[in-house]
């Protein structure tokens, strides 16, 4: 298939993942209350939603999430030669590099700064620069890739910009190593992705190019006018059957590239984007239940709703720290990003 990608990994480790939330917290329940929601799908839940309110920029979460990465991983910010920063929405400045502040923020100032934006799937594509780049140029010792997103208003509605989610603010961050971290360490194994490039028209359908963000009528974010558009007329099949193909696919390619099937035991869990719970049974568990059975397919969406750039790094978190695993057992995340990219990711524990 075209536009796929996927490599193993030899030798190197994912250190000190750590995520950073605001504060704020708003369930689901109390926005329902007061009228904030509309045409709601249930199977969102009553999740706590994380919402960032102060005057700081929506980077600072990726700042306090590397911060805390370092010092899980005990890494000094002064080994960090490539951070990769990752971010969906607007990140505190206009023309401004978002990457090049975390890094002076968080002491990294040896560190080459890059900005990727891949949508909710940046992280994915960020790892596997990462580990392509250290694989083939031994000089750089550690890279960092950090990520944050704030759905902030008047600009973006979180509970109503898109379907089958509302949108929380974190900040993620995890360290890429050449030895694992006295604890929360995991050996990566194998990162693939696929890419379907002709479903970019999915989020632009029907409009016209603006000269910069939020520029349509009222002022505000709406993904939800130009979806119904393209499939309306296209139908709901193409993106379907393009979905069905790029997610089993890149699953199947990076537990190849692992080394695994996919059924074995020490495969413990499977992460998956923190979207609705009906997106969870009619996509997720009803695609990936055949690689690896329907009890290890994890949702933690209900919790603090879809984080976009922050998914990866969340599930990951809560996957190291509740599923009980012992060095050597697998885990899988799986994600996906508009655009439209899936990725895989295939982590054994080290300790």
């Amino acid at each position: 298939m075209s536009g796929s990608t996927g490599i193993r990994v030899e030798g190197l480790y994912l250190n000190g993942n750590t995520v950073s939330y605001p504060d704020t917290r708003i369930p689901v329940s109390e926005a329902l209350a007061q009228g904030l929601v509309h045409d709601f799908d249930e199977t969102v839940g009553n999740p706590d939603v994380p919402v960032f309110d102060s005057g700081l920029p929506a980077a600072d979460l990726a700042v306090d999430a590397l911060k805390g990465a370092l010092k899980a991983a005990g890494t000094d910010a002064s080994d960090v030669d490539l951070l990769l920063h990752c971010g969906w929405w607007h990140q505190g400045f206009d023309i401004w590099s978002a990457a090049h502040y975390v890094a002076h923020q968080t002491g990294a100032l040896g560190s080459l700064p890059v900005n990727l934006s891949q949508g909710c799937n940046a992280p994915m594509a960020a790892l596997e620069l990462a580990a392509r780049a250290m694989m083939s140029d031994g000089s750089i010792r550690t890279a960092a890739v950090t990520a944050a997103d704030a759905m902030r208003a008047p600009q973006v509605d979180r509970w109503n910009l898109n379907y089958g989610c509302v949108h929380g603010d974190a900040g993620t961050a995890l360290i890429l190593g050449r030895e694992p971290a006295a604890g929360n360490s995991f050996k990566v194994l194998s990162v693939a992705s696929g890419a379907a490039p002709e479903l970019e028209e999915m989020n632009r359908f029907g409009y016209d190019p603006t000269p910069g963000p939020a520029l349509r009528a009222g002022g505000k974010v709406d993904l939800k006018a130009a979806k119904k558009a393209y499939l309306t007329e296209y139908g709901i099949e193409r993106f379907a059957a393009r979905s069905r193909e790029s997610l089993t696919g890149c699953v199947r390619r990076a537990l190849d590239h692992a080394g695994l099937t996919g059924g074995e035991e020490r495969l413990r869990a499977v992460g998956v984007p923190r979207l609705s719970g009906k997106i969870f049974e009619t996509v997720y568990r009803s695609q990936l239940s055949p690689f690896f059975g329907a009890g290890k397919l994890l949702w933690h969406g209900g919790r603090t709703a879809h984080l976009g750039v922050a998914d990866v790094g969340a599930n990951i978190a809560d996957i190291h720290d509740e599923q009980g695993l012992r060095p050597g057992d697998v885990c899988v995340v799986v994600n996906a990003g508009g655009g439209y990219t899936w990725s895989c990711l295939v982590l054994e524990l080290a300790c």
